[in-house]
């Protein structure tokens, strides 16, 4: 679209609440008029012919083209004043009142002038118009265009008071100057006088007008402004929420891997392993109240994706099974499932994921507060269409008041789960999960009996699960290459990770800080190779600590007597490295990294 053409979709900026009443009136009107530009237009290329056809056959060649080029030049200067005033309409609201002030101002001098030149043309013409036999004709046309112009002006009032009776003017005088009788005057004077009172009235309503769509447009930005603080604000929580939740999962990671090291250790422990498993259980339940979190303010916030494909539910359900298997033998309660009621045909519809979230969510609570009886996991093909997948148990049951309370957002049951940590906000979870997957969460209960809570999932009788993936058959038992090593360390974080290394290999440790404690351990025990880690030996250009350090190894050979055992020795440099080779020792230099020491132990085999 150029500049000549007004844009008739763009809708003008609200002025600030600050602006005066007449600021909103004249600002608008402006627009107004200034969108009513195209229909001026038509209506002079309506008039124009008529208005030529009659002059010509009364009016001199001389004066015709003296209107012609009149008509070209007022059009050419019309035209690019209302380009210019086009150029200066802005969409966007002017903050600064001064440059809004300007600009109004400039918009109506230009658009005052752009209608003045009409007015004045239309004045000269009527003036310069003789008597003759289409007089009275020609006048008539002169006054239609002035109820035109009368009527273009009306969106500005200043326009209608000053453009309007200066249009008006000229017909009626050329009329009253050219008709002494006043047949055709008076009621011309009268039809003028009826559009311009017509005129003042349709200003009024438009000036009302005006002011309440500029109400309409300040109260829809404020909307706007307030819908994106709110989205501001969710994102920003959202954020922190996610910031959060990444830096205290990377923390507890970090810890879980440091209990994990640690557990490695402790095998032969009992009382230290209880507590390494208690504090990595208490890690898990912590790591999934955040996720948790998480995801019940996203999907507040709308922004869960959710990704719906056919499900291989009995597939799913039974992988669950074996995932509380333990739980439930642990705490002596009969756990079930019963697929009886799953259709042979077709399949569920969801997101894998979140369903099994949701489900194992459910589980997890039965099991959880039901101290003795069942739990059972149940399919059932509904007659709406859907599959539902209940879990029954025989806890302590709820009330009705309690029921929904167990569904609100942080709230929990203060009478069952006292002394079971959470925040409150699983099933209000599974609830919006399973409502943007199409289905829905329930539940029914009675107290001291148990509770049933259910998810139906979406049914299509014609959709196909996707394949199982099939089984690997068994292999067969691949040989055993794992060592037995005795490991003499005298840094006991040195030792631990060589142990961790080790194990992690499938070989089994014994570990010493001493050679005399080595001796012991490698005469009650079989071993495959010694790994010595206490740094550099006694001094062993000196004949006497040679000659003792060759008698401890031969000691520890001599303890096995079956195979010949290989003895590594990891030294921080080399000085010592061309005595023990001769001792039969292996020297390995440190640094060493993993792969190294794994290929050394592999050639001992």
């Amino acid at each position: 679209m150029n500049a000549f053409t007004p844009d008739l979709s763009r809708k003008p900026a609200p002025l600030p609440r600050s602006a005066s009443r007449d600021s909103v009136v004249l600002d608008y009107g402006l627009i107004a008029q200034w969108r009513l530009a195209p229909y001026a237009l038509g209506f002079f290329g309506i008039g124009l012919p008529l208005f030529l056809w009659t002059a010509r056959i009364s009016l001199p060649v001389w004066l015709m083209a003296a209107y012609m080029l009149l008509f070209i030049i007022n059009w050419t200067v019309f035209m690019m004043m209302k380009g210019q005033v086009a150029r200066r309409m802005t969409p966007m609201p002017i903050p600064d009142a001064a440059i809004r002030r300007g600009l109004i101002r400039e918009r109506l001098w230009r658009q005052w002038l752009a209608g003045g030149l009409w007015a004045l043309t239309l004045l000269a013409i009527s003036l310069s118009i003789g008597a003759g036999p289409y007089t009275a004709t020609l006048l008539l046309l002169c006054a239609g265009a002035a109820i035109g112009i009368i009527f273009f002006s009306a969106p500005v009032l200043l326009f209608l008071l000053t453009l309007g009776p200066l249009a008006a003017a000229g017909p009626v005088f050329a009329l009253y100057h050219l008709d002494s009788t006043g047949e055709l005057a008076q009621p011309m004077m009268g039809g003028m006088a009826l559009a311009l009172a017509m005129a003042f009235i349709l200003n009024r309503h438009m000036q009302e007008h005006y002011l309440l769509e500029n109400a309409q447009l300040d109260a829809a930005l404020e909307r706007e402004a307030v819908r994106a603080g709110t989205e501001a604000l969710n994102e920003a929580k959202m954020a922190l929420m996610e910031t959060l939740s990444r830096e205290v999962q990377t923390g507890l990671k970090g810890v879980e891997q440091n209990l994990l090291q640690g557990l490695t250790h402790l095998t032969r422990a009992p009382a230290p392993r209880q507590y390494v498993d208690a504090a990595l259980a208490e890690i898990a339940h912590l790591q999934t109240i955040l996720v948790t979190t998480l995801d019940n303010d996203t999907a507040a916030a709308g922004q869960i994706e959710i990704d719906l494909q056919p499900l291989d539910i009995d597939r799913l359900a039974q992988r669950l099974m074996a995932q509380f298997a333990d739980l439930a033998r642990t705490k002596d309660l009969t756990f079930t499932y019963n697929m009886q009621g799953l259709p042979k045909t077709g399949a569920v519809r969801g997101d894998e994921h979140r369903v099994e979230q949701i489900l194992a969510h459910l589980l997890s609570n039965a099991l959880l507060y039901t101290q003795q009886g069942r739990v059972e996991l149940k399919l059932i093909h509904t007659p709406e269409g859907f599959i539902r997948i209940e879990v029954v148990d025989s806890g302590p049951g709820l009330s009705e008041e309690e029921l929904a309370l167990a569904f609100t957002p942080h709230s929990r049951i203060l009478r069952t789960s006292s002394g079971h940590s959470g925040a409150g906000l699983g099933l209000s979870l599974s609830r919006s999960l399973s409502e943007l997957m199409g289905g829905r969460t329930g539940a029914e209960s009675t107290l001291d009996v148990g509770s049933k809570f259910w998810l139906d999932l979406p049914y299509d009788a014609r959709a196909k699960p996707p394949p199982r993936p099939v089984e690997p058959e068994e292999p067969d038992a691949a040989p055993d290459h794992s060592l037995r090593i005795l490991l003499i360390a005298n840094d006991s974080l040195r030792a631990a990770q060589l142990r961790d290394v080790l194990e992690r290999q499938g070989h089994k440790c014994l570990t010493s800080t001493t050679r005399e404690r080595a001796l012991t351990l490698a005469r009650k025990a079989p071993v495959d190779a010694c790994l010595i880690s206490t740094g550099a030996f006694e001094a062993l250009d000196d004949d006497g600590n040679r000659v003792k350090l060759a008698a401890w190894f031969d000691s520890l050979r001599g303890t096995q007597a079956d195979t010949r055992l290989n003895i590594l020795a990891l030294l921080p440099d080399g000085a010592q490295a061309e005595v023990l080779q001769e001792l039969g020792v292996r020297v390995l230099l440190m640094p060493l990294n993993r792969e190294s020491l794994l290929r050394a132990l592999a050639q001992t085999a």
